[in-house]
């Protein structure tokens, strides 16, 4: 070993070192993260190579994504990909990280549903999180997956060809149901739905990095605004006994409930996060 070289153990010591000067949360398993990306093996195996000799452009790489990090990039994104469901995504700018509060959503959706759906939408698809993973959990279904942003889309279609679900979604840009023809069984949706004082209270690796248009909603005085949208829309897309599901802020569900009622849903209720939070709203069709 040259006098100048690190170890596994070194570099981890000197990586947690250097993130925990800009007041990350978890400097050290962010370390273990960005070693583990670069060495190209699993975070619980770097305690198994704690002896093995960094090379040079491993140090460099390692380096370069420490700098990232430190800037308050999300480590989703300084890494590249997340697992979500049983998918392996790809992250960037381009679209929202995908939360484990949406996996817990999409849990929630395909317990809920009753009759495999035939057809289902999903509104501001981003990265296609969702509309990836009911194409798999309903294999015989047609997807659709719409985003006002040609760039997420472009995530999402790398996304469909990383996944082998190419031909299983067609990708759409538009607003919520602009230009679609036809009715849903299932319509999902994880929509904008912070104000802007919300927005400016996220941490950095949020409010810097994230895309804005995919957090705040349309309007100004109403963050429950394209949740509205999306709902009345719904009464004319929504097929007999056909589900609408919602990822919602906190103190939506009042309002939402009230709307669903006067558009005429058979039922609607609200579900709570792991945290307990009431954040995600359903409402049925009548048959």
């Amino acid at each position: 070993m040259s006098s100048d070289s690190q170890t596994v153990k070194d570099m981890l010591a000197t990586s947690s070192r250097r993130l925990s000067e800009s007041t990350l949360q978890d400097p050290t398993l962010d370390a273990e993260w960005i070693m583990a990306h670069v060495l190209q093996v699993s975070r619980l195996r770097l305690g198994f190579l704690s002896d093995r000799e960094i090379s040079s452009s491993e140090s460099k790489a390692i380096s370069t994504m420490l700098d990232r990090r430190i800037s308050r990039e999300p480590l989703q994104y300084v890494l590249g990909s997340v697992t979500f469901a049983n998918l392996d995504l790809k992250v960037d700018s381009r679209a929202l990280i995908p939360r484990p509060e949406t996996e817990q959503f999409l849990e929630i959706i395909t317990e809920s549903i009753k009759e495999p759906p035939s057809r289902i939408i999903d509104l501001g698809t981003g990265s296609g999180a969702l509309a990836l993973s009911l194409a798999q959990s309903f294999p015989k279904a047609e997807v659709l997956a719409v985003d006002r942003c040609e760039s997420a889309l472009s995530l999402a279609q790398e996304n469909m060809e990383r996944n082998g679900l190419t031909n299983r979604i067609q990708l759409l840009q538009g607003d919520w149901f602009a230009d679609l023809e036809g009715t849903f069984d299932l319509i999902v949706s994880n929509p904008p739905y912070l104000d802007e004082t919300e927005w400016f209270a996220c941490e950095p690796e949020i409010r810097d990095f994230e895309p804005r248009q995919a957090l705040v909603a349309d309007s100004p005085s109403d963050s429950s605004g394209d949740l509205k949208q999306i709902l009345v829309a719904a009464t004319s897309r929504i097929r007999p006994r056909g589900t609408l599901a919602l990822e919602t802020g906190e103190g939506h569900h009042k309002a939402l409930s009230e709307l669903a009622n006067s558009q005429g849903f058979a039922r609607c209720r609200g579900f709570s996060d792991l945290r307990g939070l009431p954040r995600f709203f359903f409402a049925w069709a009548p048959d």
